[in-house]
């Protein structure tokens, strides 16, 4: 049994992540973190999440009361309480799953180095498909090299900060590294509008024919699913520094 903290259980993708939780038998949840102030810190976080039941574990405003309960901490919230959960994680050798983006490269850099302490991984997107998606684009980008002009088109929610996504930075991430493609050398679009979940559509554009190759999300449950079988996964490999790639196994 995994004892887990979630940060921010009346947003969207971590009241969904709760829900997950809350269905399995191999995940306990200890309590919930909200910022100071909000009305709904003392309450149970599963009438705080949306769930409409209780389930045993209240929300508090500050992560020391309660770290030392958790085997790990789940956080997609902002970049500000994600340094901060980092910082708690690191000092009491809790394991930490950050889905927060929009980091800067100072502080992408200082979670990734969090991986020498404890159990820890960042993810832009937790799903199972992304991130099979992201396996086939480095091969396309290995196999086509010059041939393609690579495109990127994501769209998210109206809600979301960041731009270009998280994910479809890490995408391109994975067809920089297996090919002589460069960041500069790709083209992002970024569409923010209603409430649309995700979705990743990657066009390689060749003379005379184009290929394409897109992931959408109908809705966030995907992520919370795949997030709840990450925090297994680490929980069961101690300290050390994981992707969702070493959760699928591929």
């Amino acid at each position: 049994m995994v004892k887990v903290i979630i940060t921010a259980p009346r947003g969207h993708m971590d009241g969904l992540i709760v829900k997950a939780a809350c269905e399995r038998e191999d995940i306990q949840i200890i309590g919930g973190i909200g910022p100071a102030g909000r009305d709904y810190i003392g309450q149970d976080i599963g009438i705080a999440a949306g769930l409409g039941t209780e389930i045993g574990a209240l929300v508090y405003d500050n992560l020391e009361d309660i770290i030392d309960q958790c085997d790990l901490v789940v956080d997609f919230s902002r970049v500000e309480l994600s340094m901060e959960v980092l910082e708690i994680c690191k000092a009491h050798k809790k394991g930490f799953l950050c889905g927060t983006t929009g980091f800067s490269e100072d502080q992408e850099k200082k979670l990734l180095e969090a991986g020498s302490e404890i159990p820890m991984m960042k993810a832009a997107n937790t799903s199972y498909v992304v991130n099979v998606m992201r396996k086939l684009l480095g091969t396309a980008a290995a196999a086509l090299g010059d041939k393609a002009k690579i495109e990127i088109i994501e769209m998210h929610s109206q809600t979301k900060l960041d731009a270009p996504s998280g994910t479809a930075l890490e995408l391109a991430e994975e067809m920089i590294t297996q090919s002589d493609k460069t960041m500069e050398g790709m083209a992002f679009h970024s569409v923010r509008a209603g409430d649309t979940p995700s979705s990743h559509k990657v066009l390689f554009g060749c003379m005379g024919e184009i290929m394409e190759i897109s992931h959408h999300a109908y809705n966030w449950e995907c992520y919370a699913r795949g997030a709840c079988d990450a925090v297994v996964y680490m929980a069961e490999h101690g300290a050390g520094l994981y992707t969702m790639e070493d959760v699928i196994g591929i």
